[in-house]
């Protein structure tokens, strides 16, 4: 859907982006939701008015990082931001189902961000295990800032920092799975911001109609999920960090397909969306449900809980 193009709404994107990138800086808290949302007006101005004014603004905003927080940045906002929001909005258009605009748009963002990660960032005295614990370390260095912001205890944040120097080490391994899962998390979010806008503002025309209460993960998933648990267990050295990465990826597709297999259930009861918002923020919050959801997304390969697979009879039938 493109109609004629105004310029004034369409840098509004760009200004609030640029808006939040700063009060991010003073209030680290909000890097969070930034990182996660950046991306919705930039698809969103993508899809109203095409490919060319999308292409314009993506750039547009890469010259304004490029000139106030550097290349290095600017480069990565591209990888992680920009590519995602092109592919995402290319694969709406093309009225892809979900499961596979937000496949195709995280892996192309995970592998671009990935290899720039390997060839422009890392410091060539380093080895590449040696470079991921930086980065983690970075990371966690973030979070503890964050964390004592908004006021945690001093106790708390001393075990946090504690388990972080434990856990750097063994958690570089599965660094790049870290980064896809989340350019997989930050596109179904995207993805499901979107849509949500569009359809209050436009309709649902532009968007394939499938539901992720109804969606199922191949089948074929349980038998990496086996294969890279035996890898993990038994295998070492590069092996071993192939298994961990692939495990870490299998458990999130898992944890989406027990997500939607929650939904089904919710929404065919109409649950009012009080509890719908509860529910999840309590299973965010406590590891034992995510396992629990995890747990449920695998055993749904052979119960099938939501009886909606079709057998091959009932189809030749």
């Amino acid at each position: 859907m493109v109609d004629r193009f105004h310029p004034e709404k369409a840098l509004f994107p760009v200004v609030v982006i640029l808006v939040f990138l700063l009060l991010a800086m003073f209030v680290p808290p909000l890097w969070v939701v930034v990182g996660v949302l950046a991306p919705v007006p930039l698809i969103f101005v993508y899809l109203r008015w095409g490919r060319g004014v999308g292409m314009v603004l993506l750039g547009l905003v890469f010259g304004v990082l490029f000139s106030l927080v550097g290349h290095k940045q600017a480069v990565l906002f591209f990888a992680e931001y920009a590519v995602l929001a092109a592919v995402l909005s290319e694969t709406i258009q093309f009225k892809l189902s979900f499961d596979r605009c937000i496949l195709f748009s995280a892996l192309v963002s995970a592998a671009l961000s990935i290899i720039l990660l390997l060839f422009i960032f890392t410091d060539r005295e380093s080895t590449l295990t040696e470079f991921f614990q930086e980065q983690i370390e970075g990371h966690f260095q973030l979070s503890m800032e964050a964390l004592q912001a908004v006021g945690d205890k001093p106790e708390e944040l001393k075990a946090m920092r504690e388990f972080a120097n434990e856990a750097s080490g063994a958690m570089a391994r599965s660094y790049p799975s870290f980064i896809t899962i989340g350019i997989l998390m930050t596109a179904v979010v995207n993805y499901y911001m979107v849509r949500l806008l569009w359809r209050r503002i436009y309709g649902p025309g532009l968007f394939h109609p499938a539901r992720f209460s109804g969606w199922v993960a191949p089948e074929q998933a349980i038998w990496v999920f086996i294969g890279s648990g035996g890898l993990l267990f038994f295998a070492e050295g590069i092996l071993g960090a192939l298994g961990l990465n692939l495990f870490f990826l299998v458990l999130v597709v898992y944890f989406l397909q027990g997500l939607a297999i929650l939904i089904h259930f919710l929404d065919s009861r109409n649950v009012p969306v009080f509890f719908w918002v509860l529910i999840f923020f309590v299973i965010v919050l406590q590891p034992l449900l995510i396992g629990a959801a995890v747990g449920l997304g695998i055993f749904d390969t052979w119960i099938d809980l939501r009886k909606i697979r079709v057998e091959p009879e009932e189809i030749s039938g």
